[in-house]
Formats: C-alpha cells, structure tokens, sequence
C-alpha cells in the first residue's frame, strides 16, 4: 500500500463521526448502542427520554455495546429507570461511577407554601416575635449605652472625643449638598401646592404661615432624617459589620475595649450634635425656596415674608424641629448600630442587617413624628 492511499485512509477514519445512539428490544432486553454523549443527543434529547420512557423501568438492560455515554447519556438512563437500578443491568466498568453519582444524589422537591388560617397565624406569630426580640435588643443597648456614657464621664481621658469629631465631619458638612437640593425643593413644592387655592380665596398671606409651620414642623426634620438614615446610617451598620466580618471587633474585646463605647456611643453623641445643625439648614433653605415662589406667584416680596414670618409661625414650631432633630439622630445611630452588631461572620448577614437598619430607622422616625404631632396638635399652630 502507497504511502499516499494509507494517509488517505487515515484522513478519511479521523472525518469518521461516532455512531449515533440506538436501542433495540429483544428477549425482553434493550440493548442500546452507539455514542450517548450531549453531541448526539443534544437535538432529540426530547425524543430520546420520551422512548426510553415507554421502554419501561422494569425490563433488562443490556449497555456493553455502548461506545461512549457522559452526563446526559447517563441522565436520560436513569430517569427512565424511575431514578433506581433496574433489577438486571449490564454496562462496561468504566460506565459505573456515572449511576453511582446520580444514586447518591437526591432529586430537589417542590416546596408548596400550605393555605390557610393557621400557617398565616403561625407567620404572623414568627414576625411579632422577631420585632419584639429587635426591640429588646435595642431596649439592652441603650441600657449599655448609658453605662458607657456615664462610665466614660467619670473618666475623661476614655471619652471617644476622636471618633465624635470624625463622625460629625463626616456626617454633617458631606450632607449638606443634598440637604440643600431636597429642602430648597420641598420648600417649592409646598408653596406652589399652596398657591393656586389661597390665591383664589385672596388669602395669599397665609402661605407664609403654611410654608413656614410645614417646614420648621415637619419637613425640616423629617427629610433630614430620612437622608441621613439613608446615607449616614447605612454606612455606619456596614461599617460595624464589616468588622464583625473581618473579625475585628473580636480583636477589640480582646483588648478589654467595649465595641459599643468605641463604636456605637460616637455615632449617637455625633448625630445628636449635628443633626440639629443639619435640620436648621433644611428649614433656611426651604423657607428661601417658599420665599422665591410666594414673590413669584403670588407677588408677596422677601423683605414682607421675612418680616411676617416670626409674627405668623410661632417659635414653638421651630424648636419642636430642633428637638425632633436630635431625637432622630440619636434613633438613627442607636438602631444602626444595633443592626452592625447584629451582623454574622458573612457577606449575606452584613447586606441583610444594612437593610433592616435603614427600613427600621426610617419607619422609627415616621412613628415617632405621628406621636408627637398627636401631643402637641394644639401647640404652636396660631399665635393665639
């Protein structure tokens, strides 16, 4: 034989594609041959199961005569089986440890959520019981907190006066631009909410008296604290637990050192400081934006709004914001730094508790705002 026709013969074998997959039913035996790998059975994967499916579980199996079988090949056989060996197989060695694994591996079962009135009871049961453990939670580490406090007073030189400073930069002058863009909005919103309807009574003077108690009263105070949960408690519950993550709050009380004294009472003492400072901010530039419309709307001038403005908003209403303000701060640090101690030695746990702590501080705020317009709905409203 030439040297040329053997290398054709050669080319010609390596073009040889593998025998496609067959079965054939005989003496109450299928014998199945040819290659069962994905390339064969990748475009009648459907065909295939549906007639290994009528073939049945129950008769003979015969796999000696197969050339090749991978994953799938093995899968389809085994679901055919019902997922068990049928009582009289015979397949090459080498094929063995495909079954082996499919044996050991269990097939995934639906989980059917059950209706009704007791599992929704058993829920509703498992919620309340999971706020009220939060709420004993927090209710202890006030408890610590004061402790540290008072602790920290009778010794100065342990006064986190370090960490209090850096959390009231970084707190206070990094919120202002977004304090500023959201109050002056907010303030141009109300009044030209207001506008059109007192206009047309001829009352237009009183949008002073409801720019300025909405905003001093309510705005002010709420939108500064719901931006600072947002952003500033966010950041604290992460950073909490990212040292809880990378073990570093294990390390300080190893030291002796209380992760609540050096962490968490900064962070209270801080926002208790600045966010007074930052609801002060709010209400000057939403009562400028209230001003800008009222001139442009409704033709009242700066000079008059500013001189009616303490004569139709009592002062009550601004110091009812300023308390607000730090109450909110103080919440806010408290229950982010309660969520960061919470955190778990894991990723999962840190983006669950950053969440809850932003959720529960913010719906806080808003129940805390509904109980003390509910005290004092008959308190600075007129100047009666």
């Amino acid at each position: 034989m030439s040297p040329t026709s053997t290398a054709s013969n050669m080319s010609s074998a390596s073009r040889e594609e593998p025998s496609a997959p067959s079965w054939q039913l005989s003496d109450g035996t299928v014998h199945l041959r040819g290659s069962w790998t994905l390339a064969q059975l990748s475009r009648r994967v459907r065909a295939v199961q549906q007639e290994l499916q009528r073939l049945g579980a129950g008769k003979a199996w015969n796999l000696e005569r197969i050339d090749k079988l991978d994953n799938l090949g093995a899968l389809l056989l085994w679901r055919s089986w019902g997922r068990q060996f049928p009582a009289h197989l015979q397949l090459r060695e080498q094929h063995r440890p495909l079954f082996d694994r499919l044996q050991q591996v269990q097939p995934l079962q639906p989980t059917h959520r059950r209706l009704g009135l007791f599992p929704l009871l058993d829920q509703l049961g498992a919620h309340i019981a999971s706020v009220l453990g939060d709420l004993w939670g927090l209710f202890l580490l006030w408890g610590n907190l004061l402790q540290d406090f008072f602790a920290a007073l009778r010794h100065p030189s342990h006064f986190p006066y370090r960490e209090i400073s850096a959390t009231i930069v970084k707190t206070g002058p990094d919120s202002l631009p977004i304090l500023t863009l959201i109050g002056f909005l907010i303030g141009i919103v109300i009044t030209y909410q207001s506008a059109p309807t007192l206009a047309s009574y001829g009352a237009n003077i009183y949008i002073i008296s409801i720019g300025g108690i909405s905003i001093l009263r309510e705005f002010g105070p709420m939108i500064g604290a719901i931006i600072i949960a947002g952003r500033s408690g966010s950041a604290f519950t992460a950073q909490i637990g990212a040292m809880r993550v990378t073990q570093e709050l294990d390390a300080l009380q190893t030291f002796g050192v209380s992760p609540v004294q050096r962490l968490v009472l900064p962070k209270v003492i801080a926002l208790a400081v600045t966010m007074p400072l930052l609801v002060i901010w709010t209400d000057l530039v939403g009562l400028f934006g209230s001003m800008l419309v009222a001139n442009f709307s409704l033709g009242i001038s700066p000079d008059f709004f500013l001189r009616e403005l303490p004569i139709m908003v009592p002062a009550f209403n601004f110091w009812l914001g300023i308390i607000k303000g730090v109450l909110y701060g103080i919440l806010i640090a408290w229950v982010s730094g309660y969520h960061g101690l919470r955190v778990k030695a894991n990723t999962n746990s840190l983006s669950r508790e950053t969440t809850n702590s932003v959720v529960l501080s913010i719906t806080l705020v808003i129940v805390i705002d509904a109980i003390l317009a509910i005290i004092f709905a008959d308190v600075g409203l007129s100047t009666t």
